[in-house]
């Protein structure tokens, strides 16, 4: 056998040999993610009824186009039940990211904040078949009201009739997929564990709802191990816009879910419509996030974001308030975000926030989207929202749809410590409006810019624009424009 002489550039060009079939064995072993909604009633929902207690324990509600939940005496205890095919949707060996069942509140009772546990079902019922006694034709509960196994985790319901509630069961369905409970069907109850009291009766849409965007589904988002080549990198984003300069244009727009005056959700529509204006900051109100017949399968904050950086060519940033039921509020910036974040206000409403430079200055701004539908709310979401605004340094430019008129008294909880866009460019003889009165909404202006009192900010010019095109809007308010002097 020949002699081999080992010198350091052999053992260099060895070492990094191996090192390159390691990285190729790690290559074909990268996961896969894949995001699936389960929806179509027989097929991936198996399932979805309300079971009663009491004389009426024995009827069968599975025709019924409502989910409803109670706690009261036993002739009027109400659960819900839900069954999706995870066995034929969902590979066994998946792990699962994230698993949300999604339902729209149809009706409160009252305004109870109401806490809704998921439970593991130990039975597998049936539609037709199933009551608070059997699960099956012939065969008893060992429990009536449902066999009940592990929980797993609770969200809080309240009475944001028409806004999707959403509930977190991704350990259960990962350890269904796995077969811990023997079938690999995910089974859940959804049970009001709070205690008797008046006014706490829920109703959700159910699948034979007529309401088609508002039925329930189940999200669920996995990944699987597999010997596949790895995905190509993704390019890389656009460049960040120039920034230079002393002007800021904002924009404050509640977009209707993108849903315009033909009763059509077009994304692109809305997207053409904001750059046409060329704001360097857009306060949104009315985006949801995996809810409403608009976005009921997709972040519909992203959505917009994604598309306004691939027509605009240049690099937007987001940041959302997306509260518990899923519609919230969200501002897109093309100048980078010095800072974000989000608050929660009282019943179901929030604030995002962020932060950008603009010439050399931090300037921090604000969205928001304040209760419409129970005034008695609107002063105590406003002055939460001033509160936590204050926290932050000047100046500050607040946006939203506050869903009050001017010279009310929950319009001075704002308008004293800021200043009114609309009403300070009057002033000075700069305020525009297509319609002549600058209402955003019909006959009302309900949607604001406000802004510190502090020499550093400058307003120049407020715009309400006609956005009709063909004589169709695009959302059922008009934005409002207002451009800065950042000093």
């Amino acid at each position: 056998m020949a002699n081999v002489v080992w010198t350091r550039s052999t053992v260099r060009v060895i070492q990094q040999l191996v090192t390159t079939i390691a990285m190729c064995g790690f290559a074909a072993a990268v996961s896969a993610q894949t995001t699936v909604t389960l929806n179509t009633p027989g097929t991936h929902i198996n399932a979805d009824l309300t079971i009663q207690g009491g004389a009426s324990g024995m009827t069968d509600f599975s025709d019924s186009p409502v989910l409803a939940s109670k706690v009261s005496s036993p002739s009027y205890t109400r659960r819900i039940l839900l069954k999706f095919n995870t066995q034929d949707f969902i590979p066994a060996n998946a792990t699962i990211q994230s698993a949300r069942v999604y339902l729209v509140l149809k009706d409160a009772e009252s305004s109870e904040n109401r806490p809704f546990t998921a439970y593991f079902v130990k039975q597998s019922f049936h539609e037709g078949e199933t009551n608070w006694y059997y699960f099956s034709s012939g065969q008893a509960w060992a429990t009536a009201g449902a066999d009940l196994g592990p929980s797993f985790g609770t969200t809080y319901v309240g009475n944001a009739v028409g806004s999707t509630y959403s509930f977190d069961v991704t350990q259960l369905v990962q350890r269904t997929v796995k077969g811990e409970f023997g079938s690999r069907y995910t089974r859940l109850a959804l049970v009001d564990t709070g205690g008797s009291s008046s006014g706490n009766y829920k109703e959700f849409h159910s699948t034979r709802s007529t309401n088609t965007g508002a039925r329930p589904r189940l999200v669920i988002t996995y990944t699987t191990s597999g010997s596949i080549a790895p995905a190509p990198p993704p390019p890389p984003p656009p460049p960040a816009a120039p920034v230079s300069g002393t002007t800021l244009k904002v924009m404050q727009w509640n977009i209707h879910k993108t849903k315009g005056s033909d009763g059509v959700c077009n994304a692109d529509r809305t997207v053409n419509t904001i750059l046409s204006f060329h704001p360097d900051v857009v306060s949104m109100n009315e985006v949801d996030y995996f809810s409403g017949a608009c976005g009921w399968n997709l972040d519909q904050g992203e959505q917009l974001r994604a598309l306004m950086q691939q027509k605009s060519g240049v690099r937007w940033y987001r940041q959302s308030d997306r509260p518990s039921v899923n519609t919230g509020d969200v501002l897109l910036s093309r100048y980078p975000l010095t800072t974000s974040s989000s608050t929660v206000l009282s019943n179901y409403r929030a604030v995002a926030q962020v932060g950008i430079v603009v010439n050399g200055r931090n300037v921090n701004l604000f969205s928001t989207h304040i209760e419409w539908d129970n005034p008695s709310w609107r002063p105590g979401q406003i002055a939460e929202a001033v509160r936590w605004m204050s926290t932050f340094s000047e100046p500050r430019i607040m946006m939203g749809d506050f869903n009050t008129w001017p010279n009310t008294s929950d319009y001075y909880i704002i308008a004293t410590p800021y200043q009114d866009g609309w009403v300070s460019a009057l002033s000075s003889k700069t305020a525009t409006s297509f319609n002549g009165t600058g209402n955003t909404e019909g006959q009302s202006r309900l949607d604001y810019v406000f802004f510190s009192r502090v020499s550093s900010l400058a307003l120049n010019s407020v715009t309400v624009p006609d956005t009709r095109v063909n004589g169709v809007r695009p959302s059922d308010h008009d934005p409002v424009v207002a451009v800065f002097t950042v000093k």
